[in-house]
């Protein structure tokens, strides 16, 4: 049966490329109309393979990508963080960016050398309740010698140990999408426009999607919730969020001393409230008090602190640096 050429896979690696359709005519290394690109792209004209061979030559990738045949994205495990669901045309949308992502990055990686490994240290732990989360939580850390305090760059931290990140722009009301590529590589895509969400919130997606990868969670668990608390004690560890806090049990949380740990740790004012409700620290109703005075009229807590450490993503910028070096060098 003869494979057909995917028309969304050109459009998405197109774009992550930052190119027009005008700037992919002039880089490709062969006679090509503008408006044969926009063909192929519609799906009205398949491109033969001389012109296959020259647009994956320009774009970073093999020709078997056009064809669906080469990096493989787990789809059903492509979940979003928000209780939106993805449309049909947003998966279709999403495959085809990752698939070109990831296969561009893993070949990057082959050219100079680098082998691409990940480890899980959390692959035999089952999560059913919150006692297993914060084991798990803690279990990470020390495989990662993080120790119990602050974790600046915490999406730097997750490069270096195999996890593949990627800034995209993502639907409305989804902060962060996890899955693996070959079944092997990682990959998290965080949507880190300032106007869509917070330094705090930025943070607590990734380590979020981190759970989603990690762990392996029991049928009667709600996964969301406990991917939400494994976000919240990998960042803010339980024994130090007591210690910080002055001890196991409070009669009411202050605003300014929770500014002061968000300032430090990194962890919003609503997910310190959570914690400490999650280990009864505070009543119900001081809990539910925060809430609907507080917290519900400030989703943006606006002048509640600012955590002012950055959080960026660098490896393949790096590899890409690498790879420019050893090609002016070869000349």
């Amino acid at each position: 049966m003869k494979i057909s050429f995917i028309p969304i896979r050109l459009r998405e690696a197109r774009k992550m490329c930052g190119y027009s359709l005008d700037q992919l005519t002039k880089a490709a290394n062969v006679r090509v109309t503008r408006q044969s690109i926009y063909n192929y792209e519609r799906g009205v004209m398949q491109p033969k393979p001389d012109m296959v061979k020259a647009l994956a030559e320009t774009l970073g990738v093999n020709e078997s990508f056009f064809y669906g045949k080469s990096t493989k994205i787990d789809m059903p495990m492509l979940r979003s963080t928000g209780d939106n669901m993805l449309s049909e045309e947003d998966l279709q949308q999403l495959e085809a960016m990752l698939s070109y992502w990831a296969e561009r990055y893993l070949l990057m990686e082959k050219k100079i050398g680098l082998k691409s490994v990940f480890s899980n240290p959390l692959a035999d732990i089952k999560v059913s309740t919150l006692d297993d989360i914060i084991l798990a939580a803690d279990h990470l850390r020390e495989a990662w010698k993080c120790g119990s305090g602050p974790l600046p760059a915490v999406l730097r931290l997750m490069e270096r140990k195999g996890v593949k990140i990627l800034s995209a722009e993502l639907p409305d009301e989804i902060w962060g999408l996890s899955t693996f590529a070959d079944e092997t590589h990682p990959l998290i895509v965080v949507d880190m426009r300032p106007q869509k969400t917070t330094i705090e919130r930025l943070r607590f997606t990734a380590c979020h999607e981190l759970a989603h990868i990690l762990l392996h969670f029991s049928d009667d668990c709600n996964v969301e919730k406990m991917c939400n608390k494994f976000a919240n004690f990998f960042l803010f560890p339980k024994q130090t969020f007591i210690e910080e806090m002055g001890g196991e049990h409070r009669e009411q949380l202050t605003l300014e001393e929770m500014i002061d740990l968000k300032e430090l740790y990194g962890v919003s004012i609503a997910a310190q409230v959570h914690a400490a409700w999650d280990i009864r620290m505070i009543s119900r109703e001081h809990y539910n008090w925060w809430y609907d005075e507080r917290i519900n009229k400030n989703n943006q807590e606006e002048g509640w602190g600012i955590y002012s450490y950055p959080e960026t993503i660098g490896r393949e910028k790096k590899i890409g640096a690498r790879i420019s070096k050893s090609t002016k060098s070869n000349k």
